[in-house]
């Protein structure tokens, strides 16, 4: 659109914005889907500014403190400087001299699971109370069936580079920048923020900007390559099929699937295959005299092999300010994924009854909570597995064969918001620059 080129967003949904879901209610203010970027975020940073939404973003509280993770039954705080995480006893003597052995490993192969990349390197300890519970929280993922190269490519990197992650590491310090390493891996290196109004705020103002070029309730069935260029969309919801001159595509994997497999069938396949496991967002709000733990931490991630029914729980009311009434706390916990698919199909009561459990053995909450909501994402984050790579070469050969064609999503280049946004840029830009759009065709973008 700011390049001269006419746009129409076409969205299934009624309401803008995809998996980002916010809910007020009762005072409480639960994210359903992202809860927070991280930043630096040049890409997001420069839209929210472009939307005037620069004073409305918030950093993560105060009260943010320690990391919690369980073991032996128990969430145990750990400093968030990596040199005290490590050295902490929380790992045995036994595990803290093999993570120490980790320069002497020799590099792997290319790609890898993230399990068999951490076990080699650092040791079966690290990856059961460190790793395991990572991927669990921030991908609703198993550590031994997903691509180290897709997930944590950054640490791939300084081991193919360096011979050794510690080693990468400390020579990136030395030149004064730890920027090699995964920002997710240095708490001190966060700057988490959100908005005043939760993370809806950001699609709302954006499809404020956009307004009526927003058509919503259009399902996109399938997309086909016209002889003279551009494509031709099928649509259902009441419009008729429509002829664009270029197409980002911007939907989950399964449902891009479904719009490129008239025009690339063995794409589609490719994408058909990524698994996205259930997940369940159970938010309980309790007064704040009802929760003995501080509290004080961004949550606690629970590894599979301590045997919790809970992913992990988020510390919501400490993470960000106005989540929750005065004298109140919000957590929230996530259910399932890949761990656990059938917990994420319980029913509603269940599920905050089964939450509630683990609040009181976790974290000391006593009594029933004064605010509960569930969310069920039937498919939720997409699991890259050791196949992913060549998806993606494929998609890319795709592109190149269709220059007015962009496909992205957060099966591409990462689940984070803002990884999803700077793909997103990048998709744009791919047809601007690939495609003769001089005649200002519509472009055509489908969350």
């Amino acid at each position: 659109m700011r390049q001269g080129h006419e746009v129409v967003v076409l969205d299934r949904g009624a309401t803008p914005g995809g998996r980002i879901r916010t809910e007020q209610r009762a005072g409480f203010l639960v994210e359903h889907g992202p809860n927070s970027m991280i930043s630096p975020a040049p890409g997001a940073e420069d839209l929210i500014a472009s939307l005037g939404l620069s004073g409305e973003r918030i950093d993560k509280g105060s009260g943010v403190r320690h990391r919690y993770l369980v073991r032996d039954g128990r969430a145990h705080a750990l400093p968030l400087d990596p040199l005290g995480f490590f050295s902490s006893g929380f790992f045995s003597v036994r595990g803290r001299l093999r993570m120490l052995a980790e320069p002497f490993v020799r590099r792997g192969p290319h790609d890898e699971s993230v399990a068999d990349f951490v076990r080699r390197r650092f040791g079966q300890e690290l990856l059961d109370y460190v790793f395991d519970p990572l991927v669990g929280g921030l991908y609703a993922g198993n550590p031994e069936n997903l691509s180290m190269t897709a997930l944590l490519p950054r640490l791939k990197q300084l081991e193919q580079r360096y011979g050794s992650v510690m080693r990468g590491v400390a020579v990136k310090a030395l030149a004064g920048s730890l920027a090699g390493m995964d920002p997710r891996f240095d708490p001190r290196r966060r700057n988490l923020f959100s908005f005043r109004q939760g993370m809806a705020s950001l699609p709302r103002q954006l499809a404020a900007t956009l307004g009526a070029r927003i058509w919503s309730g259009v399902r996109v069935e399938g997309l086909r390559a016209e002889a003279g260029g551009g494509f031709r969309l099928a649509l259902r919801g009441g419009v008729a099929d429509m002829r664009v001159a270029g197409v980002v595509v911007a939907l989950p994997a399964y449902a891009a699937a479904r719009v490129l497999a008239p025009l690339a069938p063995s794409v589609a396949d490719g994408l058909a295959a990524i698994e996205h496991p259930p997940l369940a967002v159970v938010a309980l709000g309790y007064r704040r005299e009802q929760i003995a733990h501080p509290l004080d931490g961004l949550g606690v991630l629970t590894p599979t092999i301590e045997r919790r029914t809970v992913l992990g729980l988020l510390f919501s009311s400490t993470l960000f300010t106005r989540r929750a009434p005065d004298d109140h706390a919000l957590l929230t916990a996530y259910v399932g994924g890949a761990r656990q698919p059938e917990l994420a199909l319980l029913p509603r009561e269940e599920l905050i009854a089964m939450v509630g459990a683990e609040a009181a053995e976790l974290l000391g909450a006593s009594g029933e909570p004064v605010f509960d909501s569930v969310r069920y994402w039937r498919q939720s984050l997409p699991q890259p597995d050791l196949g992913h790579a060549r998806r993606m070469e494929t998609l890319c050969a795709l592109e190149a064969e269709y220059p007015g064609l962009a496909v992205t999503g957060n099966y591409v280049a990462g689940v984070s918001t803002a990884a999803c946004i700077d793909a997103a840029i990048a998709a744009t830009g791919r047809i601007a620059q690939k495609s003769a759009l001089a005649t200002r065709r519509v472009v055509t973008a489908m969350l």
